[in-house]
């Protein structure tokens, strides 16, 4: 039923949906941590089908007439076909079949500064690219593995028990069958976030693995594995940037603006004097100003621009 959901949504989200339809989608999206996923497996699907669309040759033209040749009307009506049947089996195995020729064995997946991207994978997973990412994927008939170079990114993972999804962060391993979970490089430490199912960690041998469940996180750095639960409010927080969103909740200002500074050739400089003041509230990743306007007025700055800089200052 969630699928079948998420299908609509999907299709309504594709043509374009009015303001009532937006409240109407959030708060669905609010009831259930799993709607979030559904949502985006489905648009995933979608994408593929229309990758596999263009690449077939198949590209629709608005001026055709019924004389379109078959290979040509084939792709719209399995995309209204998947959208109708919904489920997350039906668009696996979709994708699965068509687009697995598609990919190279290993390829290399990254993002510009401010840029997130969702990208299908050829198993029918989904990944998350969060803003200057780099992600190398590598799939057999036996292993996916996936390589985090830098950055951050969230995976809705492809129920595969026989092949093994592993995600590399430098020495730590994240695995997983079939769940979903972030992996961000930050400050020597590799972070894990877990929104759906189990995954495996380990650095080093993985005999000394730990397992970390949905609403659980992983800090591993040289100092071991610490595994602790998590508010549901926390993991949205935590993971508001997949829908361009950054959220503070009591947060240092020297802090909240090196987030914010990841998505921005322009950064934020903050006065010493305000640099341990708590900021709080819900931002987009792409307005900046608006962050450095509001933040200021909270700690009682002013800002003041600088070429390329927005200073906070007394």
């Amino acid at each position: 039923m969630i699928e079948e959901i998420a299908s609509q949504w999907a299709a309504g989200l594709d043509r374009g949906i009015l303001p009532a339809e937006r409240v109407q989608l959030d708060a669905w999206l609010a009831e259930d941590r799993r709607h979030r996923g559904a949502l985006l497996r489905a648009q995933a699907a979608m994408s593929m089908l229309d990758r596999c669309r263009v690449l077939a040759g198949a590209e629709e033209d608005e001026t055709a007439n019924d004389d379109t040749p078959p290979a040509r009307a084939a792709f719209p009506f399995a995309r209204r076909r998947l959208l109708a049947l919904g489920g997350s089996g039906i668009a696996a195995a979709l994708i699965g079949a068509l687009s697995f020729n598609l990919w190279p064995r290993a390829t290399t997946l990254g993002t510009d500064t401010g840029e997130i991207r969702r990208v299908p994978l050829a198993d029918g997973s989904l990944a998350v690219i969060n803003s200057a990412s780099e992600l190398r994927v590598s799939f057999t008939a036996n292993r996916r593995d996936v390589q985090l170079t830098r950055g951050e990114a969230w995976f809705q993972v492809a129920k595969m028990p026989d092949r093994p999804f592993t995600v590399t962060a430098g020495p730590v391993n994240v695995q997983a069958v079939g769940t979903a979970f972030s992996v961000r490089r930050r400050n020597g430490a590799t972070v894990v976030v877990v929104t759906e199912g189990t995954v495996k960690v380990w650095s080093g041998r993985e005999t000394d693995s730990a397992f970390v469940t949905a609403g659980q996180s992983a800090v591993i750095s040289d100092a071991g594995v610490k595994v602790a639960a998590l508010e549901s409010e926390t993991v949205d927080r935590q993971l508001a940037w997949r829908d361009g969103r950054i959220v503070f909740e009591d947060v240092p200002l020297a802090q909240a603006a090196a987030e914010f500074n990841g998505y921005h050739a322009m950064q934020v400089v903050v006065d010493p004097v305000f640099a341990d003041k708590s900021v709080v509230g819900s931002f987009q990743t792409d307005d900046i100003e608006g962050f450095a306007s509001a933040s200021a007025a909270m700690v009682g700055g002013r800002v003041v621009h600088d070429g390329n800089v927005i200073r906070v200052v007394p």
